[in-house]
């Protein structure tokens, strides 16, 4: 078993210590995904994304998508932006990226239940936030949207 293996089987622990650190350790793989120097981008192009900066982020992210398009985690910082802006169908297309490089991407299946959510596509967002519980079980935020988008649906 690899360590990104080890790290998912460790996310359905029932000790949330090693849940903690099982999440840790696979952001950090993801942020690392492609070198030094694109996680330097990457990290910069973060600090940008608060509701004064957005447009500056949403450049960055840009850029470094065109200049490393297979880092996975540069698509899914570009989803989160676009979901802050409110464009959620590009958000979901950004997020499909991620998972197509990175299928057990807890992150981008949130996000892009998220943005289903806010769309009110909420069969589509339930099998999202049921896919990310199948690799995160104890993650308490997609069973709260979960019965958020079954209300919506009545």
């Amino acid at each position: 078993m690899d360590r990104t293996e080890r790290y998912l089987q460790n996310l359905k622990s029932g000790d949330p210590a090693t849940r903690a650190d099982a999440t840790k350790a696979l952001w950090a793989f993801w942020h690392r995904q492609a070198g030094a120097e694109m996680e330097r981008e990457l990290d910069d192009a973060t600090k940008l994304m608060n509701p004064h900066q957005l447009n500056d982020a949403l450049i960055s992210l840009k850029s470094l998508v065109e200049k490393c398009p297979e880092f996975p985690e540069a698509h899914n910082k570009l989803a989160t932006v676009l979901f802050l802006m409110c464009h959620y169908e590009a958000s979901v297309a950004e997020c499909e990226e991620v998972l197509r490089r990175v299928p057990h991407h807890f992150g981008a299946l949130n996000g892009m239940g998220m943005c289903l959510f806010e769309l009110k596509r909420f069969e589509q967002a339930i099998r999202s936030f049921q896919k990310a519980l199948e690799i995160q079980p104890y993650a308490q935020i997609n069973h709260m949207f979960i019965a958020r988008c079954r209300a919506g649906l009545n």
